[in-house]
């Protein structure tokens, strides 16, 4: 059954994330572990509560949050389209395309596959409380009978060690799509670095684009020159087509005309030129920068990843303590042990109930958030 999902609603936050990768700061923010009063103590050896899940738990929800922020984030950066500037080979745009291609494929990966498996992880967590409390009336009922309570103990163990085996084998994925992530983050650094070697070039990057602005700066102000003088010669050759040298003033009047069309020519070519070169300035860095933030997303999705295998291993080790747990008591209960029969476990199976309860609520807290983009 699909779970419903709270909405934290980001539309005015992407903007800002897409422009400067920018996180917010409540899902970065460690999630306190459930409180629990006794979560200190050393419980007795037969103690059935969740021990070790209060802090195992503890940062499961702050790095999904994370993970589903990043992945968003690459999905929604604009694509870095480099076509437009002659001095980028047209194998390296290419390149660079098919790794934002396949950043934006993993980063669909893990919303759409591995995501489910924390969700499936909490899940478990959640069932197995509805069992225990369930069966923990029994717990009592069959203390003095051994078969039955074995058999009771035995499908609360195997319910432990499937729990175990989902973690692990997400564990197993996680670090498979970790080594991916890796890949993504080396190749597009190895991008950014060849696209920065390129745009700080003296030979065909900004500063060759900065030179050719200055070289047609320098066009225009000889244009302007230019276009006075031949506007005053423009000038002194009409006078002088009225005037008794009329002859002498015509060839003037030719070269005027000529300078003034050609230097304006000139002029508005190189002014184009400015337009053009300073766009590809604009457009080159704007690509590098959007280059830059995809390899810083990857990169913090990947580490936020390293945490999230951290937490999920600390579950699984909760999950093997608790099955150790079982297991002893089992044999004791096959093995009628005297001093296990006469052990008063209601105090602690009252109190491993509300563990259990605790632990619960903080595991529906972790179903219930999730991140996502509203388009307006």
């Amino acid at each position: 059954m699909k779970k419903p999902y709270k909405v934290m609603a980001l539309s005015t936050l992407i903007a800002t994330i897409v422009a400067g990768g920018i996180m917010p700061s409540y899902a970065s923010a460690e999630e306190p572990a459930p409180i629990y009063a006794n979560q200190d103590l050393k419980y007795p050896s037969y103690y059935l509560g969740p021990t070790g899940l209060d802090h195992a738990m503890k940062d499961t929800k702050s790095n999904m949050l994370v993970m589903d922020l990043y992945a968003l984030t690459i999905l929604k950066q604009a694509d870095i389209n480099l076509d437009g500037l002659s001095s980028v080979g047209d194998n390296l745009k290419t390149d660079i395309k098919a790794n934002q291609k396949l950043t934006r494929e993993n980063a669909t990966y893990w919303l759409n596959n591995l995501k489910s498996g924390i969700i499936t992880t909490n899940q478990n967590i959640i069932s197995y409380d509805t069992k225990f409390q369930n069966y923990s009336r029994y717990l009592l009922q069959y203390k003095n009978d051994p078969e039955k309570l074995t058999a009771l103990l035995t499908k609360l163990n195997g319910e432990i060690s499937q729990n175990k085996d989902q973690v692990t084998k997400l564990v197993d994925d996680l670090k498979s799509f970790r080594g991916k992530l890796e890949k993504d983050t080396q190749n597009l650094k190895g991008n950014a670095e060849k696209i920065v070697n390129i745009l700080t070039g003296e030979e065909a990057g900004i500063p060759l684009f900065q030179q050719q602005i200055e070289a047609n700066k320098a066009l225009i102000d000889e244009n302007n020159k230019i276009y006075i003088a031949s506007s005053v010669a423009t000038a002194a050759g009409a006078y002088l087509v009225l005037s008794p040298f009329a002859p002498i003033g015509a060839p003037i009047l030719g070269g005027g005309i000529y300078g003034v069309v050609s230097s304006q020519q000139q002029i508005i070519k190189a002014q184009d030129q400015i337009i053009k070169l300073t766009q590809d300035i604009s457009m080159a860095k704007l690509q590098s920068a959007r280059l830059t933030i995809v390899q810083s997303d990857i990169k913090n999705l990947t580490d936020t990843i390293d945490k999230a295998i951290v937490s999920l291993e600390n579950i699984k080790t909760a999950w093997d303590g608790m099955g150790t747990k079982y297991d002893s008591l089992i044999k004791s209960a096959k093995a009628v042990d005297p001093e296990f029969l006469a052990m008063d476990i209601t105090a602690d199976l009252d109190t491993a109930k509300d563990h259990w309860e605790q632990i619960r609520k903080y595991a529906e807290n972790i179903q219930s958030s999730e991140i996502s983009f509203l388009n307006k």
